[in-house]
């Protein structure tokens, strides 16, 4: 296992299984963590299409943080990157081609010319992107569309399923990455999110015109400073004994005996987890083997294809001192947290139907989830910090009914986004 690039570790919920429990359920938690970029190494080059909304909406203010978002960008790249810039309203332009960057001066000059005009044709716009990207992409480089939109999208096609499965099938077929930016209170954090999940990179939501840069900053940062590649999880286990029921924190494909997750481009220092949920499907009389692979290409130091695998095993007990002596503390906690934050969506989901007395028991269900556990356990800060943030969500459910409707939309927004950094390890 070579640490330098990414740290991998995979944990059962404890190494015995209690042969008197009446729960049938078993949790897996897998995490791993890149490591320090090299000051010196070369980076990995880039090819990303910048793709913007100019919608009416996005006048003053917003476009005007946009261009110094996007002048920041180029600013940032080198010759050997590769980038392409989109505008789209009900039309999409291309404003420059997908292109290395020689000309810098000429790439300002063309963000200049972006004016606001008209609808928001985002699937235009988020297509184009991916046919920039695609046009000029190569092995061995970081390929992805960043789009960013103020509003509902309401030209061309606006399923959001339809669009979220042409964002999975890109990141999938093509291997090109999705990076949404949602700005404002109008525009459909859930959809975004969605897409950005299902498209294999992250969702940011910007509450104020001038965080816009800050925040490209942020995403360009990771971009310079991807540590591994085509990073892929499988997670095997015996179909005779479990059935895996859901998968928490990535998009998954759930097979009779294995799991399979895409997590992509990992960047220098990121955390990603999942935690994956197991119902056993008949007594356990035997032990049992499990196995997770991370496949990886190393572009850092070994510069090819890495392969790490961890064997994990539970053995029957009827000790149930024995079984409480092989619990893991981080899979317990991972799980409290990953529940918690499932039923956090439940709830932002009841709440976008104006169903706030729904709204108000599944907190209260996530809130009790947290408080059992507090009392056997103390919680670590990544508890404490989701803990506070369903707390205020409750609170804030007395009065949603008495909001403006840009403070509930607002509201809404800044809880799925905190929601979304807990579970994502942000």
């Amino acid at each position: 296992m070579n640490k330098n690039i990414l740290h991998f570790e995979a944990h059962l919920e404890s190494t015995y299984w209690f042969t008197n429990h009446v729960k049938k359920e078993l949790f897996a938690y897998i995490s791993l963590k890149g490591g320090q970029a090299p000051e010196k190494q070369e980076r990995v080059p880039l090819n990303i299409s910048l793709v913007v909304d100019r919608s009416g909406s996005m006048s003053g203010d917003k476009l005007n943080y946009v261009k110094k978002a996007v002048n920041f960008v180029i600013d940032n790249l080198k010759a050997e990157d590769v980038l392409s810039i989109v505008q789209y309203d009900t039309e999409v332009d291309v404003v420059a081609k997908s292109a290395k960057v020689t000309d810098k001066k000429a790439l300002h000059q063309k963000v200049k010319q972006i004016e606001a005009r008209s609808m928001t044709n985002l699937s235009g716009g988020m297509m184009e992107g991916y046919a920039q990207t695609k046009s000029t992409q190569k092995e061995g480089y970081v390929n992805r569309v960043l789009l960013l939109s103020d509003g509902l999208a309401n030209a061309g096609i606006t399923d959001p399923p339809q669009l979220q499965n042409i964002a999975q099938k890109k990141f999938r077929e093509e291997r090109i990455a999705l990076s949404t930016f949602g700005v404002g209170a109008d525009f459909n954090e859930v959809l975004m999110t969605n897409l950005s999940e299902y498209g294999g990179a992250n969702y940011y939501f910007i509450d104020m015109p001038d965080k816009i840069p800050q925040i490209f900053a942020q995403e360009l940062d990771g971009l310079l400073s991807v540590v591994a590649q085509n990073t892929s999880l499988q997670f095997g286990f015996p179909s005779t004994y479990l059935k895996c029921t859901k998968v928490y924190g990535y998009p998954a494909d759930i097979g009779h005996d294995q799991v399979s997750i895409n997590l992509n481009d990992v960047f220098a220092e990121e955390e990603k987890a999942v935690l994956i949920k197991f119902e056993l499907t008949r007594p356990l009389d035997e032990p049992l083997t499990m196995q997770a692979t991370l496949q990886y290409d190393d572009v850092v130091e070994k510069l090819e294809r890495i392969t790490d695998q961890v064997a994990l095993q539970i053995t029957p007990t009827a000790d149930e001192s024995r079984y409480k002596s092989g619990m893991n503390v981080t899979v317990q906690e991972q799980t409290v947290l990953y529940t918690a934050n499932d039923l956090f969506e439940q709830a932002m989901r009841a709440a976008d139907q104006r169903d706030f007395e729904k709204a108000k028991q599944i907190i209260g269900q996530a809130k009790a989830t947290m408080d059992a556990y507090f009392k056997l356990m103390p919680p670590n800060e990544e508890l404490k910090k989701q803990y506070e943030d369903i707390v205020n969500y409750g609170k804030q459910l007395e009065y949603m009914k008495e909001m403006s409707n840009n403070d509930y939309l607002v509201a809404q927004k800044m809880s799925r986004s905190a929601s979304y950094k807990a579970r994502k390890k942000k």
